[in-house]
C-alpha cells in the first residue's frame, strides 16, 4: 500500500527546530503530505527510543552497512561513537521522509538545519518542496 510521510525529531530546547518546523508544515501543508514532529531528547518521556540517525553512530551499523570508508575509520572513532551511545548525544533536528512505494519501505534522513544562512535556507526549503512533490507523485503514481 502506498504512503508517504514527513516527520522532524526534535528536542524541545533546539532552537534550530522551532523555526525549520514552520516552514517544514507549510510545505507539507500545500503538498498534502502528511506531517508530525516526535519529541526526542535525553529529558523528555521518549528518551528511551532512538532517533533516526543515531543507528548510524553505532559501531555494529557501520560494520554491517557503513561505506568502505566509514569501515577504515572506525578503529579510531569508535572512543567518539561509544561516548555518543554512553551519554544519548543525539543530533536535532531530524528531518525523515519515508515511504513505500508498492514494493518496500525508504527513506531519507536528512541531519541538522543552519539558518544562519538565508540563501542557502531558501534554497534548502524550495529543494525540499521538489523532492516531496517528486515523491508524492511516485508513490501515488499522479
Amino acid at each position: 500500500m502506498p504512503f508517504l510521510e514527513v516527520f522532524v525529531e526534535e528536542d524541545a530546547e533546539c532552537p534550530r527546530c522551532g523555526k525549520l518546523i514552520p516552514k517544514l508544515r507549510k510545505i507539507c501543508n500545500d503538498l498534502n503530505v502528511p506531517f508530525y514532529v516526535r519529541l526526542l531528547s535525553t529529558k523528555s518521556v521518549a528518551a528511551y527510543a532512538s532517533d533516526s540517525v543515531s543507528r548510524t553512530f553505532d559501531p555494529e551499523w557501520i560494520k554491517q552497512f557503513g561505506l568502505p570508508e566509514h569501515k577504515m575509520k572506525l578503529k579510531e572513532l569508535t572512543p567518539i561513537l561509544e561516548m555518543f551511545k554512553k551519554y544519548n548525544l543525539k543530533s536535532f533536528p531530524n528531518l525523515v521522509i519515508r515511504w513505500h512505494d508498492g514494493r518496500r519501505m525508504k527513506e531519507i534522513v536528512i541531519r541538522g538545519y543552519d539558518e544562519s544562512n538565508e540563501k542557502a535556507n531558501k534554497q534548502f526549503l524550495a529543494n525540499l518542496y521538489l523532492l516531496l512533490k517528486v515523491v508524492k507523485e511516485v508513490v501515488y503514481r499522479r
